[in-house]
């Protein structure tokens, strides 16, 4: 098993797999001293190391309780789940945990685990499991995504959701930010199948749909600044990035564009890094992954943004409306123009064939044609 009870800190530990050979045998020492506990059965446990196996603790007499053996279950469907993760992800999953951890000293109502310590999970395990009073979140971190294997995980993914969800569980996925990709207008997202499968929708989601569905009608968005024709169901996509020494959470708030392969997504306002610590915030029992002074502030700039381009947009409709008159009026002198031509033609021609002797010489040679017939055939 991967886990044990530290005495002394009083808490679960997990033993890292890229110890030393000097820090492996320090581990063995201060567990015969007694350190680690089964977290389960509260038997002592030993460290041992091997090729096959790593680092991992075990009871003394190599025989496990029937609660570790299911411990160590979950922890090898775990690591088949997780195979094709890069090694970036345990290094962020301890972070996000540590961070967690920390949390969890100042909000006596949050707990979190390790996934696979969850007994509740079986099927599929999240990196990490959280608690907040009633409220479950079941988290997952995803670092490597191709051409290859996007479409694997991300119906690995739907799976997942479905699980968890009916564990009872809010699903939440964190993308790798190296997978983040710009459109070339600069204000939407490219999304491969994986990241749009990890669209969610938080607190500062509905900040924003409320916010815009009070800002303007929905084909004034359509109209003016060329958004999706859609409804304002906005969601958002987390990445996780460095920031300086810390790891950090980046959210883009975004409109789906219907339709679209590879699918694409509006931002509604550049995005900034939330530091763990800041993005796990609670408001109302539940994780903000936002701060809501800054998000109040970028509503504030979209909204100015907006009401200057209505400004423009309402003064190009007048221009173009005035041009189209300006063609209208011109087109209706160029055909009164037309027709008096045509008029004064029509009466050239009139007067030109009455003073024409055409005529008079075409009845005069008929004539003369009858009465050649006529005393020829006398």
């Amino acid at each position: 098993m991967r886990e044990a009870w530290h005495k002394n800190d009083e808490k679960i530990y997990l033993i890292p797999q890229n110890l030393s050979e000097r820090e492996v045998e320090n581990h063995k020492q201060i567990a015969k001293k007694g350190t680690f506990t089964c977290p389960y059965c509260e038997a002592k446990l030993i460290v041992k190391s091997g090729d096959v196996l790593g680092n991992y603790f075990s009871h003394l007499h190599g025989e496990g309780c029937e609660i570790s053996k299911q411990s160590e279950a979950r922890y090898k469907k775990y690591e088949k789940q997780k195979k094709n993760d890069t090694p970036r992800h345990p290094q962020i999953l301890s972070l996000m945990n540590d961070e967690l951890e920390v949390l969890s000293r100042v909000y006596p109502h949050l707990t979190s685990s390790y996934g696979y310590l969850n007994t509740e999970f079986s099927k599929y395990i999240p990196d990490i499991s959280l608690k907040i009073n009633d409220q479950k979140y079941a988290l997952t971190i995803i670092t490597n995504i191709s051409s290859s294997t996007d479409a694997t995980i991300a119906k690995n993914m739907d799976k997942q959701k479905q699980y968890y969800e009916s564990l009872g569980y809010e699903p939440l996925f964190f993308i790798e930010r190296s997978h983040l990709g710009v459109d070339i207008d600069g204000q939407s997202l490219v999304l491969w199948a994986t990241e749009h499968e990890a669209l969610t929708t938080q607190k500062a989601d509905k900040s924003w749909k409320c916010f815009l569905s009070n800002l303007a009608p929905i084909n004034d968005y359509h109209q003016i600044l060329n958004l999706p024709n859609t409804d304002l169901n906005v969601k958002s996509i987390m990445y996780i990035t460095p920031a300086d020494e810390e790891i950090a959470i980046e959210a883009f708030h975004v409109l789906e564009q219907p339709n679209t392969t590879p699918v694409k997504a509006y931002f509604l306002s550049s995005p900034y890094k939330l530091t763990f610590s800041k993005a796990f915030k609670l408001a109302e029992n539940t994780l903000l992954l936002a701060d809501m002074q800054i998000e109040s502030g970028n509503q504030s700039i979209y909204a100015e943004n907006f009401r200057q381009a209505k400004s423009t947009f309402i003064e190009q409709q007048k221009e173009l409306e005035r041009i189209r008159e300006e063609q209208e009026a011109l087109a209706k002198l160029k055909e009164k123009e037309r027709r008096k031509q045509a008029e004064e033609k029509r009466k050239d021609y009139q007067e030109s064939l009455k003073n024409s002797s055409y005529k008079k010489a075409d009845k005069i040679a008929k004539l003369e044609l009858l009465k050649r017939t006529y005393n020829a055939n006398n």
